[in-house]
């Protein structure tokens, strides 16, 4: 290190080395800045190429930054300026962070926390207004809040909200203690001992209202277990049946298909008795559950079914359009990074173009695979 890594302000040096030590750069805190400093220092950070974050901004300091740089937005809630020179892709990534607030009351630090998560380039979903006090709120959402790498949660008032979710979660917890509350709150620090004092293992506490470093602490958490691959949870439901005419299987498979699952198929086994059966194997996403359940009752004659959770890693996935002799077909890239790792046409892409020219399904397909 050396004293080129930072920039003298006189009141501030500016600490542009920061990304390349932890991971992302210096985030300025305005709380007791004037607002010209403000403006300084993000005019310094953004003249060095980086991102600008700024937390606990005030309506005055986002003016003076938004004079000296247009392209700065201020989110009011939240209490955030940002400003981005390099935009973080996050649209096609899976559910990184889930945000859990206790109450409306906690917004202002819960987006703190989603504002900060997204600007350091993760895929956040928001569930908020889910507190102890309506549990049943909750408990309608816990399938998609598990869905995260990390789960940041929320609460003033008591502050149990994360020790209910701890309960219920294979996840990190980073739990937020907010000054939300009646008087014997404390301004906070009742939440911050209850979430500290915590039976339910695997949660980690921040300071009072500190949605930003909850959101650093997911993003540290995140990064340091980073793969190149994606990574969901979903549901395998499978059930063995003995008593169904086969001839209704195409049938049954083309409706479960049309409930959302992500795949179906059948095995066919040896079952007790020596009967010839069948292993019906369905994946599907949480949120699919019932549609699916309601599918295989309907259309099978099983009485009952096998449900687990199933973890999967798999690569990042982008479509591209391809122009053939024959038209053009879809074709799915499979990416690890940026890095193209397999490549498949579009099934009824190639089947369309090889029915228009009465040609074999097998020659478009290696005409869309030639063309790529």
């Amino acid at each position: 290190m050396n004293a080129k890594n930072y920039e003298e302000l006189g009141f501030a040096k500016v600490d542009h080395h920061r990304i390349k030590r932890q991971g992302m750069p210096e985030v300025i805190y305005c709380a007791g800045k004037t607002p010209s400093q403000v403006a300084k220092i993000a005019q310094s950070i953004a003249k060095s190429g980086h991102n600008i974050l700024a937390t606990r901004a005030d309506k005055k300091q986002f003016q003076a930054v938004k004079k000296a740089l247009k392209k700065a937005k201020y989110f009011e809630e939240a209490r955030i300026i940002v400003l981005e020179n390099r935009k973080s892709k996050i649209e096609n990534r899976t559910q990184e962070i889930s945000i859990v607030s206790a109450g409306t009351s906690d917004l202002p630090i819960s987006e703190e926390a989603a504002i900060t998560a997204e600007f350091l380039g993760h895929k956040v979903e928001r569930f908020y207004d889910v507190g102890v006090s309506g549990i049943h709120r909750l408990m309608n959402n816990i399938e998609a809040i598990k869905k995260a790498q990390v789960i940041i949660v929320v609460a003033g008032m008591e502050g149990a909200l994360p020790s209910v979710i701890g309960g219920l979660v294979d996840k990190p917890i980073i739990a937020v203690p907010t000054s939300v509350g009646y008087g014997a709150n404390f301004e906070g620090l009742s939440a911050l001992l209850t979430m500290m004092n915590s039976c339910a293992p695997g949660i980690a506490v921040v300071n009072i209202n500190n949605g930003f470093g909850a959101a650093a602490m997911a993003h540290t958490i995140i990064n340091s277990t980073k793969t190149e691959y994606e990574k969901d949870t979903i549901l395998q439901i499978e059930t063995n049946i003995d008593d169904m005419n086969p001839k209704l299987w195409n049938e049954t498979i083309t409706q479960l298909m049309e409930t959302g699952a992500l795949d179906a198929y059948i095995t066919p086994i040896r079952m007790k008795k020596k009967r010839q059966g069948y292993n019906l194997v369905v994946l599907c996403q949480p949120e699919q559950k019932q549609r699916v359940l309601d599918a295989i009752f309907e259309q099978t004659t099983t009485f009952g079914v096998r449900i687990q959770e199933i973890k999967r890693e798999k690569l990042a996935r982008k479509f591209k359009l391809v122009k053939t002799k024959y038209g053009q077909a879809k074709v799915k890239l499979g990416l690890k990074g940026k890095k193209v790792i397999t490549v498949a046409p579009e099934y009824k892409d190639y089947k369309k173009l090889a029915k228009k020219h009465l040609i074999p399904i097998e020659k478009a397909y290696s005409e869309v695979l030639k063309c790529i």
